[in-house]
């Protein structure tokens, strides 16, 4: 049961939503009756939780995704239509950066509403050993937001404010900042008091609620944060030596050991299995958002991360608003752990012009000999190959070419990704199901396709039979980029398309082992870094060979690639990149052979895409404060790199 989620359906019907920029914390009831029974006070806490849901990085309430939107600012994903802070158009007043700046205070102010309330012996109205677990718990969420807010905005020194105690009103926000360093300090001390309080469960029964396994995990990377810092210069745009705190990587070396101890685990049900509804709790889940599938309380992976062939019981499908990057597919490894490499499958792909490439992806028209696929589609097919490489293109044997490219690869890639001619994908019809009809409709990645419907009906009409076209984005000349095939359900899973009741993973067990090979690695120990990287390649279902590392710099380069394969699509890499002082090299530069932004085929078929472009004016390794708040609070300090 994902009581806290009930919790907060309970709490929204009796409070409005908290903007605490422009109002107090809770405007309906309010702070002083808050805290005052049982009831109420879950009710509060639940409150604290739900400011970790709907982010957003669009500036516009329809593509609010959780967490997981950040998926398509890193490397390993890309986004559909132009995003400021991708385009190198976003300044200090970009609503994208006041957003987050503002949720993330929101949930300050919460948490400290809520630690305020239950710090003293009877507060609450609640026993004392519920008393001092939710007081637990309130200081590991406020260290989570501060933990954002400081990596994103508190970076070089430069910190953001601090606020301890609960405000009044937003008159009260008067705070400049305060240095990165007591951020810090104030993180660790208050999931240092949650790891000390006797009655926060180690591993709790329900899904969602903080643990002392979440406080140790939590910890491990704010000291590893501060341990190793990737010296990153805009000026050059390149890491300049790293700063290493030897005793601040042991200690979190040391919490990321104590999270097995408290019940965590790498799941070995398999890789696939591990993202799915029923495993959502499993062993390996430490911390998640919670979603269910009750409109405003689900995921919208479902609709804006998969494919228009992926549906719900009520005739939604997917819109394809973010996909894989072209690098994260080509990162995954042959199974016996070479590196993939296109000319191992086309010996000229990348002397081949980005633009002209599209004609490797090209579906046959032909079979014995002889034309097998309607007139339109023949013609749709002419029409696409680049006169350039028309010699290249094989009207019988062009998809059996491009198959090469997906055999004997890590099995994370069939796990995470649906790409041209690969697995097949089970997915749903509209038209099918509004007469009744649910079963399971087999697609294939083929291009282009041939109806601007798309539905089965439609693709029968033009002489496509099973598996049936996968569905792009609006009509045949629609984005042709990569999918994901993570959190996304198939079939008639899924009850509502908006709303995937798929829980979206914080923190989990594989995560830790790769922070923790970081953190090892940076101390020289080599060997036990490569430890806990083959834990998770040795693991059931992915079963990869184990790696050795010749020194440092294989280690880190190694460590990263393992983290980027093995958490794509889970709103992680980003922050990584960030962190690394990498996402200039590997979001913004030519990386691993392509373009940014350049898709499959260079973008070419998209009605979406924007270009991807590093600010000329403004240091994107860090977030600005964004001027709507200096306006209102003269203390805060511009952000250096930034024009205001």
């Amino acid at each position: 049961m994902k009581k806290i989620i009930y919790l907060l359906l309970v709490a929204l019907c009796t409070m409005q939503s908290c903007d605490i920029l422009d109002t107090a914390p809770y405007d309906q009831v309010a702070s002083s009756n808050m805290w005052t029974n049982a009831s109420l006070t879950n009710q509060g806490v639940a409150g604290v939780y739900a400011a970790m849901r709907k982010w957003g990085v669009y500036g516009s309430a329809s593509y609010q995704l959780n967490v997981i939107p950040f998926e398509c600012l890193g490397m390993t994903g890309e986004a559909y239509r132009s995003i400021p802070y991708l385009n190198g158009t976003a300044g200090a007043g970009d609503t994208f950066f006041s957003t987050m700046w503002k949720t993330l205070y929101e949930g300050v102010h919460r948490a400290n509403d809520g630690i305020y309330n239950l710090s003293e012996p009877g507060g609450g109205g609640v026993d004392e050993e519920t008393r001092t677990r939710l007081l637990a718990e309130c200081k590991f969420l406020r260290a989570y937001y501060y933990m954002r807010l400081n990596e994103l905005y508190g970076r070089y020194g430069f910190g953001v404010p601090l606020y301890t105690e609960p405000i009044k009103s937003v008159d009260e926000c008067v705070k400049s900042q305060s240095p990165e360093n007591e951020i810090w300090a104030q993180i660790v001390a208050d999931l240092t008091d949650c790891i000390n309080e006797p009655n926060l469960p180690n591993r709790y029964k329900e899904t969602g609620r903080v643990s002392k396994g979440a406080a140790y995990a939590l910890r491990g990377r704010a000291y590893l944060m501060q341990g190793a810092k990737y010296n990153y210069n805009n000026a050059t745009g390149k890491v300049e030596g790293t700063s290493i705190d030897k005793d601040l990587l042991k200690k979190a070396s040391d919490d990321f050991a104590k999270v097995q101890g408290c019940g965590y685990d790498l799941f070995q049900g398999g890789y696939r299995e591990l993202f799915t509804e029923a495993n959502e709790g499993c062993i390996e889940m430490i911390f998640s958002v919670q979603n269910i599938s009750k409109p405003g309380y689900g995921s919208s992976m479902q609709l804006r991360g998969g494919t228009r062939s992926a549906g719900d019981r009520t005739g939604g499908t997917g819109w394809s608003q973010y996909s894989a990057s072209p690098a994260i597919v080509d990162l995954y490894e042959y199974k016996d752990g070479t590196p993939f490499n296109w000319e191992d499958v086309i010996p000229e792909f990348f002397e081949t012009p980005e633009k002209e490439r599209l004609v490797y992806f090209l579906r046959d028209k032909e079979a014995d000999g002889k034309q097998f696929v309607s007139d339109k589609m023949a013609t749709a097919i002419d029409k696409k190959i680049p006169e350039a490489t028309k010699d290249r293109y094989l009207p019988e044997g062009n998809e059996a070419r491009l198959q090469k490219a997906w055999t004997n690869r890590d099995p994370r890639f069939h796990y995470n990704l649906i790409v041209p001619y690969g697995e097949v994908f089970l997915g749903t019809d509209a038209d099918q199901n509004k007469q009744g009809n649910t079963t399971p409709v087999p697609y294939i990645f083929r291009w282009p396709v041939g109806a601007t419907n798309q539905s089965v009906a439609a693709q029968k009409g033009l002489g496509v039979e099973s598996p049936y076209d996968l569905r792009q984005d609006g009509t045949a000349e629609a984005e042709f980029a990569y999918r994901h095939r993570k959190f996304i359900m198939e079939v008639y899973d899924c009850e509502y398309i908006e709303n995937s009741p798929i829980d979206e993973p914080i923190l989990r067990y594989a995560y830790v082992l790769l922070m923790w090979a970081e953190a090892l690695a940076q101390q020289d120990d080599l060997i036990g870094a490569a430890e806990k990287v083959n834990l998770i390649r040795a693991r059931t279902s992915v079963e990869m060979p184990a790696y050795t590392f010749a020194n440092k710099e294989d280690a880190i380069k190694k460590i990263r690639d393992e983290s980027r394969r093995e958490l794509v699509n889970e709103g992680v890499n980003f922050y990584e990149e960030l962190r690394w002082g990498t996402l200039r090299e590997t979001k913004f530069s030519p990386y691993m052979g392509y373009t940014p932004a350049a898709h499959t085929c260079n973008g070419m078929q998209s009605s979406g895409n924007g270009k991807v472009a590093w600010s000329t004016t403004n240091d994107y390794s860090i977030w600005p404060v964004p001027s709507v708040e200096i306006e209102k609070n003269p203390a805060l300090k511009k952000t250096p790199g930034w024009i205001y």
